[in-house]
C-alpha cells in the first residue's frame, strides 16, 4: 500500500515511528522513518514501513508524508484507515485524497474517529514551495479552527449518482456540443435525475444539500420543459416520458412550499416544481 498524506501537527520521525508501529502492529524497528531533506544512505529501504516526511511552509498543515507499507503488513488497511489510525495515534488529524477527480478534495481524519470532507488549497510560499490552508470543510476540525464549516458544493457536484432514467433516453438521443439543443438536453436530463435521485435517497451519502443548488436544478427542469417543446415529435414525446417518470419521484419526496403560499398568489407562469420543498430540508 502506499499513501499521501498531509499531517496538522508538526511530528517527528520518532512520533510517525511510534505510532506506524503502533497501528500496524510492528516493532518500531521494523517502521523506516526519515525527512526527505535529510541523509538517505543509511535507511532500510527494506523494511516493511517506509515513511518520509516534508516539512511544510507555515501554513495549515506542517508535514507532508509519503509510506509505503508492504502488503503481508498492511493486511488490507486502506489509505483512509491508515490516516485515521495515525490521527487516533498522535492525536492530530491527517489528511489523505479523496477519490473524486478534484484536486482540492481531501478528507480529513480526526483524532476523536470523525472523518470529514474539506476544501484544500495549495498557496506559493516561493520558489518551488508551496504551503496548504484548509479553506472549508462539511464539520469543525479542533485543530483546523480557520476553516469555514459549510456543505462544499464542488462535492455535491462531484459525488456518483446512479441517473437510469437518462442513461437510457440519452442513449438514442442525438449528440451535440454544449451549446446545441442536444447538449443542453444531455445536460439538464442528468442534473434533474440527479436532484431526484437524491431526493428519494433522503440525501445520501452526507445527508445534506445546499438550497442555492436545489434551485439551480430547479432551473435544469425549466429548460427541459422548453426543450420539449422546441423537438420534433418523436423526440418531444420520449422526452416527456423520461420526464415525467422522474417527476413523479420528486413529486413524491416533496411538498407544496407553505412560506411561497403566505407570500400570496403563486406565478402561474412557474412550473409546478417550483411551488415545492423537499419533505425533509437538507440545508438547514
Amino acid at each position: 500500500m502506499i499513501a499521501n498524506l498531509f499531517t496538522v501537527a508538526p511530528l517527528t520521525p520518532a512520533d510517525l515511528r511510534r505510532a506506524l508501529a503502533d497501528l500496524l502492529g510492528v516493532a518500531p524497528a521494523a517502521v523506516d522513518t526519515a525527512d526527505a531533506d535529510g541523509d538517505q544512505e543509511g535507511r532500510a529501504w527494506d523494511a516493511p514501513v517506509l515513511c518520509t516526511l516534508r516539512r511544510l511552509p507555515p501554513g495549515d498543515l506542517a508535514l507532508e508524508l509519503d509510506i509505503t507499507v508492504r502488503d503481508d503488513t498492511a493486511a488490507g488497511l486502506t489509505e483512509g484507515g491508515l490516516a485515521l489510525g495515525l490521527a487516533a495515534g498522535t492525536g492530530g488529524s491527517v489528511l489523505h485524497p479523496s477519490d473524486l477527480d478534484l484536486p482540492s478534495a481531501y478528507w480529513v481524519a480526526v483524532p476523536d474517529g470523525r472523518v470529514v470532507r474539506c476544501r484544500l488549497e495549495a498557496i506559493d510560499a516561493g520558489p518551488d514551495d508551496t504551503a496548504y490552508r484548509v479553506e472549508a470543510a462539511e464539520g469543525e476540525i479542533p485543530d483546523l479552527p480557520g476553516a469555514r464549516v459549510e456543505v462544499l458544493p464542488e462535492i455535491l457536484d462531484r459525488e456518483p449518482v446512479a441517473t437510469p432514467v437518462s442513461d437510457a433516453f440519452l442513449a438514442t438521443f442525438p449528440a451535440g456540443d454544449a451549446r446545441s439543443v442536444a447538449g443542453h438536453v444531455h445536460h439538464d436530463l442528468r442534473v434533474w435525475e440527479r436532484l431526484v435521485r437524491r431526493l428519494q435517497s433522503d440525501w445520501a451519502p452526507s445527508g445534506r444539500y445546499r438550497e442555492d443548488l436545489f434551485r439551480r436544478d430547479l432551473d435544469a427542469r425549466d429548460a427541459l420543459e422548453r426543450h420539449i417543446g422546441g423537438l420534433g415529435p418523436d423526440c418531444a414525446g420520449a422526452l416527456r416520458e423520461a420526464v415525467a417518470a422522474l417527476d413523479q419521484v420528486f413529486a413524491a419526496g416533496t411538498e407544496a412550499d407553505a412560506a411561497s403560499a403566505q407570500d400570496g398568489e403563486p406565478d402561474e407562469r412557474a412550473g409546478w416544481w417550483r411551488h415545492r420543498v423537499p419533505r425533509r430540508t437538507p440545508w438547514e
